[in-house]
């Protein structure tokens, strides 16, 4: 007797064609979902990495509002047993020494003299070159740029020249912009031994920071240290590897997830299709087996047995692939930043992750099949008694899934899921339609073929409606994502202009002065010039006690808004805080609750009064008004000018860095501002769309796999029509007019529900305006295009199946 593992085999292999699309499709939706669950868990530890690499093994760093301290202040931290190691570093502004024309803001460098390059406080990966303490240690971007290799002088206006001893790979603390357009609103950086910059700036006892680490844990000397430095302008943090500030890439992964999860159900749903249909072809075996002696759980097993063999093929083929997808898709990912990141691809965790769910999603989609196939009767079944759909639930299901689409009028997430169920039950009616409209038209181009096409596409209505609603759902979903990659760039410039507080973002190594701001008023151009105080880093608790770091702001009355829909009573005079929404839920508690801070002047714990919309660090901040925010909290100086023009800002971009030259170090208008926010997800557009395409040739293997089963279980009706005198062309025309018909209803499904989807969203409180409702012409174009074409392809492999069928061998199984 045969095992019941070669019988499944023989049965899922006995439709070659259909067992290849169905295996296919497994092996796309797996592999989707191992690339998304590798590029994740890589992006994370890339970032990681990086945070890592910029605090090093320090454990605490004290720092001062007034850029430079006295070394002689943490002499008793240097002096500390429990301190280990120390590093201490001097930040100056400088400009790089070049021919040419170049202002004053391309060539703005900031030099971070240290004691100990090579400390164990600092990482920094050596591309080039040695660590010696001796010479400038600069990144590869500016070396490229400067055309400089080790050895090579580099000369800095006013101060001097050293000779480059190292060139390290990225990281945070040398980041640099990698050409002279990025120079305009952000410096070059680069690394000195602390000895030469201070003989070059004349700061012989003045440090910028301190790093330290401690033996134990250093509680005791964190608690001293911060009432010894209390209303002193010097302040000491814990060293906390938080990168939530600069990483605001979770957003994008969203909506990866989502288009691989949609890949997964178009995937499991072609199982589904695939499994259901063989049921139902071999229901008369299946009565056979149950009259010789098998129960109903042995046929069940028989049909389980089968899934798994297909799930476990799929599997072994889709992770290898996945893990190829997912390096293709990092280097893609990190290809938008404007800076060279490496990577090590992990891969081995979520790839055991990905065949847990490869194994098992495909045998979820089939356990409805599995359990019909036990549940076959053998009277009914031998009798040949099929059952029709009652008519009345005909009716039910079309005022049901009309009923389902008001849902789109209701502002609720499950809203979409409403809409998608209310499509899926509304859909044969649109195919319906769609053939009587069409029929006129297929019958001008395809003849006689184009009126059977209608005809077939009505006997299996179901299955072809839902095929078609598979591709709907996916073109629904592109138009979607399109429109919100499309309106990205428009709400995010909104947002940032509403809420930047200027036209323009003017930093200073040194706190700007009372005698400066009237100068910079002074200018024609200038309307406004407000004091940003802005304290960073500060070290903060989540509620399940995590350290977290993110900064604070001081606002005041009279100040610009820093928020949308600012009202003046959401932060109290004393003891209040509001939150960013993304610092908000990472806090994780409730409006009304206490937030643990370690301020400049000591731990203190201050009440939530809100969270707010800001694009001030993505939202991962906190606001604080101005008179607690000096008093209570213990920051006194400001680093930020927030300042409005009237006119060109690049006439007052170039006076700013003429008069203030020896401590300015940064000037980013709104503009650019919006230019950095949106260039990563303009960036992901295209690959964004790639995988919606892939989707949607996807959803056309399930129309291929449809086609394929409808030409199966009509051999003998296709063997009479040859035999009465159809030409294989026209049973070539007619499977592909079926074919078109699938695909044409599912791409003006998918425009309509996309189309819905779009009004949803630009009108959800949770976007808060930040997507308008617009019609998409391009994506539209892309969808009808692709998800046209695809399912003609799909036809046109069944139609050639269909027209290689013997004559005979089709009239005698119809026997």
């Amino acid at each position: 007797m045969l095992s019941i593992w070669r019988i499944s085999w023989r049965n899922i292999t006995q439709n070659k064609k259909r067992f290849f699309f169905t295996l296919l499709a497994i092996v796309l939706g797996t592999s989707f979902i191992t690339s998304m669950l590798i590029a994740d868990r890589t992006t994370n530890d890339v970032f990681h990495y990086y945070e890592q690499m910029y605090i090093g093994d320090a454990d605490y760093w004290v720092l001062s509002d007034d850029h430079t301290f006295s070394e002689e202040r943490i002499r008793s931290i240097e002096q500390d047993p429990e301190v280990t190691e120390t590093l201490l570093a001097l930040d100056k502004q400088a400009f790089f020494e070049l021919e040419g024309d170049r202002s004053l803001n391309e060539r703005s460098v900031r030099i971070t003299g240290v004691s100990d390059q090579s400390s164990t406080l600092l990482k920094l990966p050596v591309v080039e070159g040695s660590l010696d303490n001796e010479g400038l240690v600069v990144p590869e971007t500016v070396a490229d740029l400067l055309d400089k290799g080790v050895g090579d002088t580099i000369r800095f206006e006013g101060l001097g020249e050293g000779k480059i001893s190292a060139i390290v790979e990225y990281t945070q603390l040398l980041a640099s912009p990698g050409d002279w357009e990025g120079s305009a609103s952000a410096s070059f950086r680069v690394m000195a031994p602390l000895d030469l910059l201070r003989d070059w700036t004349g700061k012989t006892d003045e440090i910028s920071y301190l790093r330290f680490q401690t033996e134990g844990d250093g509680e005791a000397l964190f608690s001293t240290m911060q009432e010894e430095l209390q209303d002193s302008g010097v302040y000491i943090q814990p060293v906390v590897a938080d990168d939530l500030q600069s990483n605001d890439i979770g957003g994008l992964y969203t909506f990866f997830y989502i288009i691989a999860g949609l890949a997964m159900f178009i995937s499991g749903f072609i199982v589904f299709n695939m499994i259901y249909t063989s049921v139902i072809e071999r229901k008369h075996e299946f009565a056979i087996m149950k009259s010789l002696g098998y129960t109903q759980s042995s046929v069940s097993k028989l049909v389980l047995v089968e899934m798994l063999l297909l799930s476990v093929i799929g599997t072994v083929v889709s992770i290898p692939l996945g893990i190829w997808l997912g390096d293709l898709f990092m280097q893609a990912l990190l290809s938008v930043f404007a800076f060279d990141m490496v990577y090590t691809l992990n891969w081995k965790i979520p790839a055991l992750v990905a065949v847990i769910i490869g194994l098992v999603y495909p045998i979820l989609f089939s356990l409805f099949p599995i359990y019909h196939a036990g549940k076959t009767s053998i009277l009914l079944t031998l009798k040949k008694e099929n059952k029709t759909e009652a008519s009345i639930w005909k009716s039910v299901r079309m005022v049901v899934g009309a009923g389902l689409l008001f849902f789109a009028l209701i502002d609720h997430p499950l809203s979409y899921a409403a809409v998608i169920l209310g499509v899926i039950f509304l859909f044969p009616l649109l195919l319906i339609g769609l053939g009587k409209l069409s029929k006129p038209l297929l019958k001008g181009v395809f003849h006689h073929s184009g009126t059977m096409a209608v005809k077939h596409l009505h006997q299996q209505l179901n299955r072809n409606s839902n095929t078609a609603t598979i591709l709907a759902v996916g073109v629904s979903v592109l138009l979607l994502f399109g429109a919100v990659i499309e309106s990205a760039p428009q709400g995010y410039e909104k947002e940032i202009k509403e809420t930047y507080g200027g036209d323009m973002r003017v930093t200073s190594e040194m706190p700007w002065t009372p005698e400066d701001i009237m100068k910079i008023l002074s200018y024609d151009a200038v309307t406004a010039v407000t004091p940003l105080a802005e304290a960073t880093p500060i070290t903060w608790e989540t509620m399940e006690g995590v350290k977290r770091q993110f900064s604070v702001i001081s606002v005041s009355e009279e100040g610009p808004a820093l928020w949308k829909d600012r009202k003046e009573n959401e932060i109290e005079q004393e003891g209040s805080i509001v939150l960013g929404e993304r610092a908000f839920a990472e806090w994780g508690g409730s409006i009304g609750q206490q937030i643990s801070i370690n301020a400049p002047n000591g731990v203190q714990a201050y009440r939530v009064a809100d969270v707010v919309k800001t694009s001030h660090h993505s939202g991962y901040v906190a606001f604080m008004k101005e008179e607690p925010f000096e008093e209570e909290f213990g920051w006194r100086n400001s680093f930020d000018l927030l300042v409005s023009i009237n006119g060109a800002d690049d006439a007052v971009r170039d006076q700013l860095w003429v008069d203030f030259k020896e401590h300015l170090s940064k000037v980013k208008t709104a503009e650019e501002e919006v230019d950095s926010t949106t260039s990563a997800l303009t960036g992901m557009n295209e690959l964004l769309m790639a995988m919606l395409i892939i989707t949607i040739g996807l959803a056309s293997i399930g129309t291929a796999n449809t086609l394929l089963m409808n030409t199966y279980e009509r051999k003998f009706e296709l063997g009479t029509m040859r035999a009465l005198g159809f030409t294989k062309q026209q049973v070539r025309s007619m499977i592909v007019a079926e074919g078109l018909l699938i695909g044409l209803s599912g791409v003006i499904g998918g425009v309509i529900t996309g189309m819905l989807f779009i009004y949803m969203t630009s009108n959800s409180s949770m976007m808060e305006g930040f997507m308008s409702y617009q019609f998409p012409v391009s994506n539209i174009i892309l969808a009808m295009i692709a998800g046209i074409s695809l399912s003609l392809c799909a036809a046109w492999i069944s139609a050639n199946t269909a027209t290689k069928m013997d004559i005979q061998s089709s009239l005698k199984e119809g026997r």
